[in-house]
């Protein structure tokens, strides 16, 4: 997997473990927490249910002290007299009291007064709290009749919950002996429960009215038993009453919306939502940022040693100006690269040179092989004609050719030149035969130089070089003397150029043979100094580029006769005794070899003269440079 999804991937893990631990607190730390809260609420609630309840009850104890702690209802226990009732139990005083019922009950149990009434309205209703006339002895508040103590709570009726509240008759002084009590109470139905929820702010109902038969066994439970449920959108907290008797009376339920929850579920999800969304927003930025600082440019690299690994041209620099790590790497990246080149060159021209050694050791040896017995048979040719009587011959004809020859003397001559002449037949045979050898020796001697030239016929070695860097290569490697004699002029165009695909070493014979011969053309024309100037182009023909290079010299020029002649091999227009007129034959040739051609133009003898070369370019675009990074 390459280096950039792997940086997407790890990022995309880190996030994404924030944002699951951010849902893991939000879930199961802070939820949990507001939780809590709306169930100390809802506690906190049922509470204030509880308090109402309470305060209502306290309320009721407190009328039913007033109504018993008075002379006249002291009095009303014992005369019955019926101004009491009339001027003191009006439907005006039910609605003050707000009372659902009231009832007089002497010391006995015996019920002096009761009745019920509407406490919105104080109309008599039908409400009998004692329906046998009497509060029985079994009943939880009978001792108040005559101990003189009061309470309060819960009484189960058959209209429902009743809150009620005993207080003991006394004369008014709070003086005894109490003479029964007054029981008072309030229905606790779904009307009351409401107004007791609005004044504790929440909503309050009954959840269950418990029966009275068979309660025995509950006998003793808690009157704080809560139980609290959690819905998905309340929280519910029930609590169970108890009568005056102690057993379950009613359960209250009071349910508490999770507005808390609901918030903080929501927080909860904005924030991992916002976590999320910052999180992709973040990690893009860090993607682009590392993209623009660290993955492409570490990406350009790699794509760069590839193609460097690969083959690739050696020209090409990453130019990375950064003063960080990266830039350092690219840099000595670059400059390992450049080394790479140098010693790239530096085996070229070893191996050009040691080729050309080869070829030269080759070509020695064969043509060494076929002239040894060459020379035996030369040499044997040469005595068999010192042999021959080439001098006496010349001698005999003389003497016959006098006419007083003595007759005699001419018959001697005679038989020896008919003795000469048979050896000389035979000396001009073996000559013959000798001469034979040769010339097949001379044929196997040619055909070594052919399949020597044969061989040096490979395909050269391509690199991307540039023009100007060439003609310096080659300038190193020109005699002292030539160079001093010219002024090396390289135009614009030549450096336009840029990086082309060419037999380096080649090439760098090539111009060491044109520098060195523009430098013997100005000595020809006397000369001190010339220059020696060099233009270049590309051309396309027939979908073919090529490379146009010119060299243009101050020297003696060439005549119009031998601008064609002077790359045939051996001709040579200078007089030195040195020259053997193959600089520019082998300069034609290479050249051709190379696919490309060479010529000469001048404007005649005192005018200078240039020298076109012309080579094929492959596919590969001209390089203009390279751009920074």
């Amino acid at each position: 997997m390459k280096l950039r999804p792997k940086v997407f991937l790890l990022l995309s893990a880190v996030f994404l473990a924030l944002a699951l631990v951010e849902w893991g607190v939000g879930q199961f730390v802070l939820l949990p927490r507001f939780e809590d809260i709306e169930r100390d609420q809802a506690a906190t609630a049922m509470r204030r249910i509880e308090q109402g309840i309470d305060q209502e009850l306290a309320r009721l104890k407190s009328v039913a002290y007033e109504e018993a702690n008075w002379s006249e209802t002291y009095a009303f226990v014992i005369d019955h007299n019926a101004r009491y009732i009339a001027m003191n139990l009006t439907p005006a005083e039910f609605r003050q009291l707000r009372v659902s019922t009231l009832s007089v009950i002497g010391a006995d149990g015996t019920v002096a007064w009761a009745t019920g009434a509407n406490p919105q309205t104080g109309e008599r209703t039908s409400f009998d709290l004692l329906p046998s006339g009497g509060m029985p002895p079994s009943h939880a508040w009978y001792r108040h009749l005559t101990d003189g103590g009061a309470a309060s709570g819960l009484i189960s009726t058959p209209q429902g919950v009743l809150m009620a509240a005993i207080s003991p008759i006394l004369d008014g002084t709070e003086h005894g002996p109490p003479r029964g009590a007054v029981l008072v109470g309030r229905h606790l139905d779904a009307a009351e429960l409401a107004v007791i929820g609005r004044r504790a702010q929440t909503s309050v109902q009954f959840a269950n009215l418990h029966s009275n038969a068979g309660a025995a066994a509950d006998r003793g439970q808690s009157r704080s038993a809560k139980q609290l449920v959690l819905t998905d959108s309340t929280t519910e907290v029930y609590r169970t009453f108890d009568d005056i008797d102690g057993r379950p009376l009613m359960t209250l339920r009071v349910d508490v919306p999770r507005t808390i929850t609901a918030g903080a579920r929501s927080t909860v999800a904005y924030a991992t939502a916002f976590t999320i969304c910052a999180a992709i927003v973040v990690m893009m930025i860090l993607m682009i940022a590392l993209n623009l600082t660290v993955l492409t440019p570490l990406g350009r690299m790699t794509r760069h040693a590839v193609t460097i690994a690969a083959g690739g041209d050696l020209t090409e620099r990453l130019n990375v100006r950064r003063g960080d790590e990266l830039g350092v790497l690219a840099h000595e990246f670059d400059a390992m690269v450049g080394q790479l080149a140098e010693s790239r060159r530096e085996v070229i021209d070893h191996s050009f040179q040691a080729g050309v050694a080869e070829l030269a050791r080759g070509v020695l040896h064969n043509v060494g092989n076929a002239m040894t017995p060459l020379g035996v048979r030369l040499a044997k040719l040469q005595e068999a004609l010192r042999d021959a009587p080439v001098e006496d011959v010349d001698l005999a004809l003389g003497e016959l050719a006098q006419t007083s020859q003595d007759p005699s003397r001419r018959a001697d001559l005679e038989e020896f030149m008919r003795l000469a002449s048979g050896q000389m037949a035979r000396a001009i045979r073996s000559a013959l035969a000798d001469s034979e050898i040769v010339s097949r020796q001379t044929v196997l001697v040619q055909h070594a130089l052919s399949d020597q030239l044969r061989a040096s016929r490979g395909s050269a070695v391509l690199e991307p070089v540039e023009i100007p860097a060439v003609i310096d290569q080659s300038l190193e490697i020109v005699p002292d003397a030539c160079r001093e004699r010219l002024d090396i002029q390289i135009d614009d165009s030549v450096r336009r150029i840029g990086f082309v695909d060419l037999a380096r070493t080649v090439m760098r014979l090539v111009l060491q043979n044109l520098i060195i011969n523009a430098a013997e053309s100005v000595r020809a024309a006397g000369l001190e100094r010339g220059a020696l100037r060099f233009t270049a182009r590309i051309v396309r023909e027939t979908g073919q580029e090529h490379l146009l290079l010119d060299c243009a010299d101050t020297g003696m020029g060439i005549a119009p006769e031998n601008l064609e002649r002077i790359f045939e091999k051996g001709f040579s227009t200078k007089r030195s005794t040195s020259n053997f007129g193959i600089g520019l034959h082998w300069c034609a040739t290479a050249v051709a070899s190379l696919g490309g051609r060479i010529s000469a133009s001048s404007a005649g003898i005192g005018y200078g003269a240039t020298l076109h070369v012309r080579l094929p370019l492959n596919s590969r675009e001209p390089l203009l440079g390279n751009s920074a990074a």
